[in-house]
């Protein structure tokens, strides 16, 4: 059984309302994926353990992340499951609205809210105007976004090794749609830091000199800075990650 570490159990005896930590700024993340993205943040808030309540999740259902996913009811399975781009950027609207007395947003400017996605069917022409709508939004409200052409696994991998060019054929471009894979699954396990269950990181495979590692890396494949959406194989997930480390830095003056 996985455990999302941190979290205390939502029971009606135990309800999960935690108070807004004494800090001056909090960066908030809306996760696409809520196994292993919500995972990884977890442990990069335990690796930067200084910041760790300057860390926090969005969830508008908080009974539906608690509970074990053998025992999601049909409904909670349909929140969690609601993760396009735009639906991201609206749990983010309805957070603020449910949490503003929690977290007192009008008096904290300086907050940042950020949705992490992937490019992988989002650009097909089924969905590509929601996306560019939900981008839209971002931009206009100053939220975040952390993207990754074509999946979320790549950062996980840049952990671990560079980009090679077999893995820059699945980048999702004008000439090549998206298509599902194994390929960086197959990738971690070869590494020897596979994902459990295929979804789940294992805490161990993940450090702060990984995290800087994985930075540089990311840096590197992001070769056109303008484009904060990659059209080629990259991931923006650092930009999001350099705004932990700046915060994490601070906090060592």
């Amino acid at each position: 059984m996985t455990v999302i570490k941190s979290r205390i159990p939502f029971t009606p005896q135990n309800p999960y309302r935690p108070k807004r930590p004494a800090t001056s700024k909090i960066i908030f993340l809306s996760l696409e994926g809520s196994v292993t993205e919500e995972e990884y943040f977890e442990r990069v808030s335990e690796i930067f353990s200084e910041i760790k309540t300057k860390i926090q999740f969005i969830s508008v259902a908080e009974d539906a992340v608690h509970t074990h996913h053998k025992n999601r009811t049909p409904q909670q399975a349909l929140l969690l499951s609601k993760s396009r781009p735009k639906q991201l950027v609206e749990r983010i609207e309805q957070f603020k609205i449910e949490k503003a007395e929690q977290f007192q947003f009008s008096e904290y400017k300086e907050d940042e809210f950020w949705i992490v996605a992937d490019t992988d069917d989002n650009t097909s022409s089924l969905w590509i105007e929601e996306w560019e709508e939900a981008l839209k939004i971002c931009e206009e409200k100053g939220y975040g976004y952390a993207i990754s052409n074509p999946f979320f696994e790549i950062w996980l991998l840049l952990h671990h090794d560079n980009a090679t060019e077999e893995d820059k054929k699945y980048a999702v471009t004008k000439e090549h749609a998206y298509e599902p894979t194994i390929h960086f699954r197959e990738r971690l396990r070869k590494l020897k830091v596979p994902l459990k269950d295929k979804k789940h990181i294992l805490d161990k495979h993940y450090d702060r000199e990984k995290i800087f590692q994985a930075i540089e890396r990311a840096k590197a494949l992001h070769l056109y800075k303008e484009d904060k959406v990659p059209k080629y194989f990259a991931t923006t997930v650092y930009l999001l990650l350099e705004k932990m480390v700046e915060m994490l830095r601070k906090t060592e003056v």
